[in-house]
């Protein structure tokens, strides 16, 4: 079964090398960072560096990671006849965010808005709300760089995979920019995002991709159905004709 696994993470990651290769480039910047400065100086460093114009525009970047975006990008997938845009999308959307969910509820995280609270240095917008718990992890982080990844193993277009992960790493940045989380909020929920669309196409053999289904991958399982079910039903119409 082991076997099996890698086997199809080796076909999921040939779908888009180039994107799990600047993928890992991020998740290793970015632990690095966290290994060299504290917590609070990482926020601090990025949520500091403010205008208005960035402020509108990563208002505009943080709601790739909205499920009202992700659901209506479904949607749309839909309407143009992208079954399988759609069924990846929204299938990793909500794995993704129900796994995010039960991690939000065990450690509940204080955000910065918590922790930085009366201090005049810190940044947020006006027309946004404010959270101050659950902040481990991103929410937002997790569901768009679970969108990126899926875009990126189903499209034959390697190019839609790389601008859909800088879409889903500005939202990461937003979510910091923002006040909304820490640099680990969003580190995690990147891991996250790419892992259980990763696993979600391992395991869900009806989804497909391109022209090339994933239930075309020998599972043990479906093997194993395959040639059990048919003996079955013969036996079943045997007993049938012999009845008088």
């Amino acid at each position: 079964m082991i076997k099996v696994i890698q086997n199809q993470f080796k076909r999921i990651y040939k779908t888009s090398p180039a994107f799990f290769i600047t993928f890992c480039i991020w998740v290793i910047l970015i632990i690095t960072l966290l290994l060299l400065v504290t917590k609070k100086e990482s926020f601090q460093f990025i949520n500091s560096h403010h205008a208005l114009w960035a402020d509108i525009l990563m208002t505009v970047n943080t709601f790739v990671g909205d499920g009202i975006f992700i659901i209506a990008l479904a949607v749309l997938c839909c309407f143009f006849r992208k079954w399988n845009y759609a069924k990846g999308i929204f299938g990793t959307y909500v794995f993704s965010g129900l796994v995010c969910c039960v991690l939000k509820s065990i450690f509940h995280a204080e955000r910065p808005a918590a922790m930085f609270k009366g201090d005049p240095t810190f940044h947020v917008v006006s027309w946004l709300p404010v959270a101050y718990a659950n902040s481990f992890p991103s929410g937002h982080t997790t569901s768009a760089f679970a969108m990126a990844a899926t875009v990126a193993i189903i499209s034959k277009d390697k190019r839609i995979g790389l601008f859909c992960f800088i879409l889903a790493a500005l939202t990461g940045y937003s979510r910091i920019y923002l006040g909304q989380h820490f640099l680990e909020d969003v580190a995690f929920g990147s891991l996250l995002g790419v892992g259980a669309t990763c696993i979600y196409f391992i395991f869900m053999p009806m989804i497909s991709f391109n022209k090339r289904p994933v239930s075309n991958f020998k599972f043990p399982q479906t093997k194993l159905i395959g040639t059990v079910l048919p003996v079955m039903i013969n036996r079943n119409s045997s007993k049938q004709e012999r009845r008088p």
